[in-house]
Protein backbone atom coordinates (compact mmCIF):
# COMPACT_ATOMS: atom_id res chain seq x y z
CA UNK A 1 0.00 0.00 0.00
CA UNK A 2 1.29 3.62 -0.85
CA UNK A 3 1.69 5.89 1.76
CA UNK A 4 -1.04 7.95 0.32
CA UNK A 5 -3.09 4.63 0.86
CA UNK A 6 -1.82 4.41 4.54
CA UNK A 7 -2.70 7.94 5.55
CA UNK A 8 -6.20 7.50 4.05
CA UNK A 9 -6.28 4.53 5.75
CA UNK A 10 -5.47 6.11 9.45
CA UNK A 11 -7.76 9.23 8.77
CA UNK A 12 -10.42 6.75 7.80
CA UNK A 13 -10.07 4.98 11.04
CA UNK A 14 -9.61 7.87 13.29
CA UNK A 15 -12.62 9.38 11.42
CA UNK A 16 -14.59 6.16 12.44
CA UNK A 17 -13.34 6.77 16.17
CA UNK A 18 -14.44 9.78 16.39
CA UNK A 19 -18.25 8.44 15.25
CA UNK A 20 -18.58 6.58 18.34
CA UNK A 21 -21.03 7.48 20.59
CA UNK A 22 -20.78 7.30 24.66
CA UNK A 23 -17.67 7.82 26.62
CA UNK A 24 -16.34 4.16 27.73
CA UNK A 25 -14.82 3.82 24.45
CA UNK A 26 -12.05 6.22 25.72
CA UNK A 27 -8.96 4.47 27.66
CA UNK A 28 -8.51 7.61 30.11
CA UNK A 29 -12.52 6.54 30.52
CA UNK A 30 -12.09 3.42 31.17
CA UNK A 31 -8.89 3.83 33.84
CA UNK A 32 -10.94 5.99 35.88
CA UNK A 33 -14.09 3.81 36.08
CA UNK A 34 -11.44 1.22 37.14
CA UNK A 35 -10.58 3.21 39.99
CA UNK A 36 -13.84 3.21 41.99
CA UNK A 37 -13.65 0.68 44.34
CA UNK A 38 -15.35 0.58 47.60
CA UNK A 39 -12.12 2.19 49.02
CA UNK A 40 -11.99 4.96 46.93
CA UNK A 41 -12.84 8.39 47.84
CA UNK A 42 -15.50 10.94 46.57
CA UNK A 43 -12.63 12.10 44.19
CA UNK A 44 -12.70 9.06 42.06
CA UNK A 45 -15.81 9.86 41.09
CA UNK A 46 -15.20 13.69 40.55
CA UNK A 47 -12.38 12.57 38.10
CA UNK A 48 -14.51 10.31 36.42
CA UNK A 49 -17.20 12.97 35.72
CA UNK A 50 -14.41 15.42 34.94
CA UNK A 51 -13.15 13.47 31.75
CA UNK A 52 -16.82 12.87 30.62
CA UNK A 53 -18.52 15.60 31.07
CA UNK A 54 -15.99 17.70 28.31
CA UNK A 55 -17.24 15.28 25.92
CA UNK A 56 -20.45 16.56 25.93
CA UNK A 57 -20.47 20.27 27.10
CA UNK A 58 -17.54 21.55 25.17
CA UNK A 59 -15.92 25.25 24.88
CA UNK A 60 -16.42 25.22 21.55
CA UNK A 61 -20.20 24.85 22.12
CA UNK A 62 -20.40 27.78 24.74
CA UNK A 63 -20.13 25.98 28.40
CA UNK A 64 -17.38 25.69 31.08
CA UNK A 65 -17.57 23.14 33.64
CA UNK A 66 -16.45 24.20 37.14
CA UNK A 67 -14.89 21.73 39.13
CA UNK A 68 -15.25 22.75 43.29
CA UNK A 69 -12.62 22.23 45.49
CA UNK A 70 -13.80 20.23 48.60
CA UNK A 71 -14.21 21.67 51.58
CA UNK A 72 -11.94 20.89 54.51
CA UNK A 73 -13.04 17.43 56.50
CA UNK A 74 -15.23 18.82 58.99
CA UNK A 75 -16.44 21.60 57.22
CA UNK A 76 -19.85 21.91 55.54
CA UNK A 77 -19.90 21.44 52.11
CA UNK A 78 -22.06 25.05 50.26
CA UNK A 79 -21.65 23.67 46.44
CA UNK A 80 -22.23 20.90 44.25
CA UNK A 81 -18.72 19.10 42.83
CA UNK A 82 -19.08 20.30 39.54
CA UNK A 83 -21.19 23.21 37.92
CA UNK A 84 -21.96 23.51 33.69
CA UNK A 85 -22.21 27.05 32.52
CA UNK A 86 -23.32 28.14 29.35
CA UNK A 87 -22.73 31.42 27.65
CA UNK A 88 -24.67 33.26 25.07
CA UNK A 89 -24.85 36.92 23.97
CA UNK A 90 -22.61 37.46 27.18
CA UNK A 91 -25.51 36.30 29.63
CA UNK A 92 -23.75 33.20 31.78
CA UNK A 93 -25.97 31.07 33.12
CA UNK A 94 -25.67 27.68 35.28
CA UNK A 95 -27.77 25.16 33.59
CA UNK A 96 -26.46 21.85 35.32
CA UNK A 97 -25.12 20.72 38.81
CA UNK A 98 -23.70 17.45 39.60
CA UNK A 99 -22.92 15.86 43.48
CA UNK A 100 -20.86 13.04 43.93
CA UNK A 101 -20.67 10.60 46.53
CA UNK A 102 -18.65 7.33 47.20
CA UNK A 103 -18.60 4.16 46.01
CA UNK A 104 -19.39 2.71 49.77
CA UNK A 105 -22.44 4.18 50.07
CA UNK A 106 -24.08 3.01 46.86
CA UNK A 107 -26.92 0.93 48.34
CA UNK A 108 -27.36 3.42 51.00
CA UNK A 109 -30.18 5.12 50.90
CA UNK A 110 -30.04 7.85 53.14
CA UNK A 111 -26.20 8.58 50.75
CA UNK A 112 -28.79 8.94 48.16
CA UNK A 113 -31.07 11.56 50.23
CA UNK A 114 -28.23 13.34 51.56
CA UNK A 115 -27.14 13.53 47.73
CA UNK A 116 -30.54 14.90 47.07
CA UNK A 117 -30.78 17.12 49.57
CA UNK A 118 -27.27 18.75 48.77
CA UNK A 119 -28.08 18.98 45.11
CA UNK A 120 -31.58 20.54 45.81
CA UNK A 121 -29.98 23.20 48.01
CA UNK A 122 -27.39 24.29 45.21
CA UNK A 123 -29.36 24.10 42.73
CA UNK A 124 -31.86 26.64 44.74
CA UNK A 125 -29.40 28.82 45.16
CA UNK A 126 -27.39 28.86 41.30
CA UNK A 127 -31.01 29.12 40.24
CA UNK A 128 -31.58 32.71 42.26
CA UNK A 129 -28.22 33.50 40.38
CA UNK A 130 -29.00 33.03 36.96
CA UNK A 131 -30.23 35.72 34.45
CA UNK A 132 -33.42 34.38 34.16
CA UNK A 133 -34.62 32.46 37.12
CA UNK A 134 -37.19 31.25 35.51
CA UNK A 135 -35.41 28.70 33.17
CA UNK A 136 -35.17 24.97 34.25
CA UNK A 137 -31.79 23.88 35.48
CA UNK A 138 -30.87 20.38 35.65
CA UNK A 139 -28.89 18.38 37.96
CA UNK A 140 -27.47 14.68 38.72
CA UNK A 141 -26.61 13.03 41.70
CA UNK A 142 -23.85 10.34 41.49
CA UNK A 143 -23.24 7.63 43.95
CA UNK A 144 -20.70 5.99 43.15
CA UNK A 145 -20.97 3.82 40.05
CA UNK A 146 -24.69 4.88 39.96
CA UNK A 147 -26.27 8.51 38.68
CA UNK A 148 -30.01 9.72 38.67
CA UNK A 149 -30.93 12.54 36.73
CA UNK A 150 -33.17 15.56 37.69
CA UNK A 151 -34.87 19.16 36.66
CA UNK A 152 -35.41 21.96 39.00
CA UNK A 153 -38.62 23.84 36.93
CA UNK A 154 -39.28 27.25 38.26
CA UNK A 155 -42.51 26.55 39.47
CA UNK A 156 -41.18 24.60 42.28
CA UNK A 157 -38.55 24.20 44.73
CA UNK A 158 -38.11 20.72 44.56
CA UNK A 159 -36.39 18.49 42.42
CA UNK A 160 -37.93 16.20 40.08
CA UNK A 161 -37.00 13.13 37.92
CA UNK A 162 -35.70 14.34 34.83
CA UNK A 163 -38.71 14.42 32.59
CA UNK A 164 -36.95 12.33 29.59
CA UNK A 165 -36.45 8.99 32.17
CA UNK A 166 -38.06 7.14 35.10
CA UNK A 167 -35.60 7.79 37.73
CA UNK A 168 -33.57 4.51 38.51
CA UNK A 169 -29.99 5.24 39.45
CA UNK A 170 -28.18 4.41 35.95
CA UNK A 171 -24.64 2.67 36.47
CA UNK A 172 -21.95 4.66 34.26
CA UNK A 173 -20.67 1.51 32.12
CA UNK A 174 -23.94 -1.06 32.13
CA UNK A 175 -26.26 1.76 31.23
CA UNK A 176 -23.60 4.27 29.15
CA UNK A 177 -26.07 4.55 26.32
CA UNK A 178 -29.30 5.69 28.40
CA UNK A 179 -26.57 8.08 30.14
CA UNK A 180 -25.03 9.45 26.87
CA UNK A 181 -29.06 10.21 25.66
CA UNK A 182 -29.41 11.95 28.75
CA UNK A 183 -26.35 14.38 28.10
CA UNK A 184 -26.69 14.84 24.47
CA UNK A 185 -30.43 15.97 25.54
CA UNK A 186 -29.37 18.26 28.08
CA UNK A 187 -27.20 19.83 26.04
CA UNK A 188 -30.35 20.24 23.64
CA UNK A 189 -32.10 21.89 26.21
CA UNK A 190 -29.62 24.16 27.50
CA UNK A 191 -28.04 25.37 24.51
CA UNK A 192 -30.89 28.35 24.13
Amino acid sequence: MSEKGKAKDTAGASAQANLQVGYMHHAVIQSYYKELTNDSLEHAVDTLWANILPLYFTLSDGYGIEQQQRPWPGATKTRADFAIRYVKNGQTKKVCLIEDRRVKDESSDATWREALEQLTSCMKTARAGNPNPNDTMYGIATVGHYSRFYELVSTTLELRDYSRYDGSPLHFKDNEPEIDTILCYLIKLTSY
